[in-house]
C-alpha cells in the first residue's frame, strides 16, 4: 500500500505539474495571441498607411502629368495665338502698305498733273509775254528783240 502511495503521489505531482505547466501555457498562449493580435494591427496599420501612400503618390503622379498636359497645352495655344496674332499684323501691315503705296501713286499722278499744268501756263505766259514783246516791237518799229528782263 506504501508503494501504491508512493505511486500516486508520484502521479498526484506530476499532475499538478502538468496542472501548473498548462496553465503556465495557457497564459502564455493568451499572452502570445495578445501579441500577434497585436502585431496583425500594427500589420494592418502598415498595410492602411503603405496603401494611402501609394494612392497618394499615384494621385501626386497623376496632377504632376495633369499638370504637364495643362502646361503643354497652354504653350501650345500661345503658340498659336501668336502666330496667329503675328499673321494678322502682317495682315494689317500688308494692307496698310498697300494702301499707303496706292496713295502714294494717286500722289505722284496728281503731282504729275499739277506739273503738267504748271507747264502749260508757263508755255501760255511766254506766249503771252512773246506776243506782248512782238506787238511794243512793231509798235516801235524797233527791229531788235526785246529783253525778257525789261518789262
Amino acid at each position: 500500500s506504501s508503494g501504491i502511495n508512493a505511486e500516486y503521489g508520484g502521479l498526484r505531482e506530476a499532475l499538478e505539474r502538468a496542472q501548473r505547466s498548462s496553465s503556465k501555457h495557457k497564459r502564455e498562449v493568451v499572452a502570445l495571441t495578445a501579441r500577434v493580435n497585436a502585431l496583425k494591427g500594427s500589420l494592418t496599420q502598415a498595410i492602411n498607411i503603405a496603401e494611402q501612400s501609394t494612392l497618394q503618390r499615384l494621385e501626386l503622379a497623376e496632377i504632376l502629368q495633369i499638370s504637364d498636359m495643362q502646361e503643354k497645352q497652354k504653350r501650345s495655344y500661345l503658340k498659336e495665338s501668336g502666330d496667329l496674332r503675328v499673321k494678322e499684323v502682317k495682315k494689317i501691315a500688308n494692307a496698310k502698305l498697300k494702301s499707303c503705296a496706292e496713295i502714294l501713286q494717286e500722289k505722284e499722278v496728281e503731282h504729275e498733273r499739277t506739273m503738267e499744268k504748271l507747264y502749260e501756263k508757263i508755255s501760255r505766259l511766254k506766249m503771252q509775254c512773246k506776243t506782248k514783246d512782238d506787238m511794243i516791237q512793231s509798235l516801235s518799229g524797233d527791229s531788235r528783240p526785246v529783253s525778257p528782263n525789261s518789262t
